[in-house]
């Protein structure tokens, strides 16, 4: 009856470590996953509203090759010039197929303007959704006339496709070299590099640009976001820190009420190696099926998420992976001290030890 009660009590002791091991592992996953997922949306959702976008536009006629100076000096590679021009009821855009990599258009139908389009001077034009009904224009490959020139409408953008420079539903995108006269003109770009005013106001003149950067609002927010997804993992660790103190405790309670099993190993020519092997074994076998636990549980609520919630979070193996290896690791070497007390225990403690009586 004794050694019932032993044997569940034992078991009863790991269950409860195991399942502690399952939740600190459950929320350092799910702190990871949701945080980055939140990340990932920021970065996106200011992509679509051009908050990664600056934009110089010229107040003045310049003929020199100001861009090219600025492109140079910045290392910039990704840009696109334009040309805009106010008409009554929309917005003309002339600009270089470019555009596309530079904006995130979002299509009902067809594409941006090609660049081989460019190349040869297709008449293409997208168009926005709010001006289907103003040029009669529902699907593609149809045309329409702008000031005297037929176009071929190739992109038809999605309704609410708007971000911070343009109202794009009542836009409409031509190449560069059909709008040059009597319009505003400049460049879209992303830099790596900050450019400062004073930089511009040499290359351009004081009060010949508009200049509108909305890095540093990003910066600040992404910042903002790291910050906060690293403190939240601190905290996570700090439960699995805890859970892990409690393997270590209940290795150290469990060595006196396993006296007996120690001392029968030694006198039957178990070394003090093979007790330490047993017990690093024994609390690592314990972290990995809390690992292999929290994994299945992690991904069950990942994909429930997935079924009602608008937006996909996405699992990033590698990111994970490392915070697994890590809590591994962790575990292991705080499990070295009481596997290494165990081992340590000779034949002659065990027999003064009342387990033995």
């Amino acid at each position: 009856m004794w050694l019932i009660k032993e044997v569940f009590y034992q078991r009863k002791r790991h269950y409860l470590t195991t399942a502690a091991v399952c939740i600190s592992i459950i929320l350092v996953l799910l702190v990871n996953i949701i945080s980055s997922h939140i990340i990932e949306n920021v970065h996106l959702s200011f992509k679509q509203l051009g908050l990664n976008i600056s934009c110089i536009q010229l107040l003045k006629k310049r003929s020199d090759n100001w861009i090219e100076k600025l492109i140079e000096s910045n290392q910039i590679e990704k840009y696109s010039l334009y040309h805009k021009k106010q008409e009554r009821d929309y917005k003309i855009i002339g600009c270089q197929s470019s555009l596309a990599e530079i904006f995130t258009f979002n299509f009902e139908s067809g594409h941006f303007l090609t660049e081989t389009g460019n190349m040869y001077n297709d008449n293409q034009i997208v168009i926005g959704n709010k001006l289907k009904q103003y040029f009669n224009c529902y699907q593609i490959n149809e045309s329409i006339i702008i000031k005297g020139i037929t176009f071929k409408v190739v992109g038809i953008l999605e309704e609410d496709c708007d971000n911070l420079y343009e109202d794009f539903d009542k836009c409409v995108f031509i190449f560069i070299d059909y709008l040059n006269k009597d319009s505003q003109s400049g460049i879209y770009f992303l830099s790596e590099n900050r450019l400062n005013e004073r930089y511009l106001n040499e290359l351009l003149g004081k009060d010949n640009f508009l200049f509108i950067d909305q890095s540093q609002t990003k910066d600040a927010l992404i910042n903002l976001l790291d910050l906060i997804r690293n403190v939240l993992i601190v905290l996570a660790f700090v439960s699995v820190s805890v859970s892990i103190i409690c393997i270590v405790s209940n290795s150290l309670s469990g060595i006196d009420s396993r006296m007996k099993e120690i001392g029968i190993k030694k006198a039957l020519g178990a070394s003090s190696k093979d007790i330490y092997l047993q017990f690093i074994v024994e609390n690592t076998v314990i972290i990995i099926i809390g690992i292999f636990i929290s994994w299945l549980t992690v991904l069950i609520i990942v994909k429930m998420i997935n079924l009602y919630a608008e937006t996909k979070v996405a699992v990033d193996i590698v990111s994970n992976t490392g915070y697994i290896i890590l809590i591994l690791i962790i575990g292991s070497i705080c499990n070295i001290y009481p596997a290494k007390k165990a081992s340590e225990i000779t034949i002659i403690e065990t027999i003064k030890n009342r387990g033995f009586n």
